[in-house]
């Protein structure tokens, strides 16, 4: 006798199949989502922060970028009080920044040489999950040096430019 077709047991095992393939596939596209966002907003804000130095070298003038945890505003020149109008702000990041002092803001400021005017080097992390775990991605971490900025990955659970593997 010849069969034609599948019989109910084989549509319903491979239907199982499937969904349990389709669970798996969701959970890990929902850490690769995380990941990408985290790499993006690492190479992005190291992006942003390039152009305010090369902006502070170019107009031999001050430049200063003021983080507040979810976003940052940039100020031409090392005035950021209250009053002073940044000349540009940029949209809240996806997840929030940490860095190394306590605080609910921090200011960077380049000189009209294009160089950092802080005493030591400034780690920024991105925290996705508010216990500055270990992040999946390649670079989840900036650091602002005196004549350089670097991105780099985060090696443990604190935000200090000893425990950020540079690139």
């Amino acid at each position: 006798m010849r069969r034609n077709g599948f019989t109910i047991v084989e549509l319903v095992v491979v239907v199982a199949i499937i969904g349990i393939l389709l669970s798996i596939a969701t959970a890990n596209w929902n850490s690769m989502q995380k990941k990408s966002w985290v790499e993006t907003q690492a190479r992005q804000t190291f992006s942003d922060l390039m152009s305010v130095r090369a902006e502070a070298l170019f107009t031999k003038r001050a430049r200063s970028v003021v983080f507040s945890g979810s976003s940052f505003a940039v100020y031409s020149s090392s005035e950021t009080g209250a009053g002073v109008q940044p000349i540009s702000t940029k949209k809240p990041f996806k997840y929030p920044f940490k860095w190394g002092s306590a605080g609910t803001s921090l200011t960077v400021t380049f000189d009209a040489s294009g160089l950092y005017t802080g005493t030591a080097d400034l780690p920024l992390c991105i925290d996705p999950d508010g216990s500055l775990g270990t992040t999946s991605g390649a670079v989840d971490s900036i650091v602002v040096s005196t004549a350089r900025i670097k991105l780099g990955k985060r090696g443990g659970t604190s935000c200090e430019v000893s425990a950020i593997t540079q690139r």
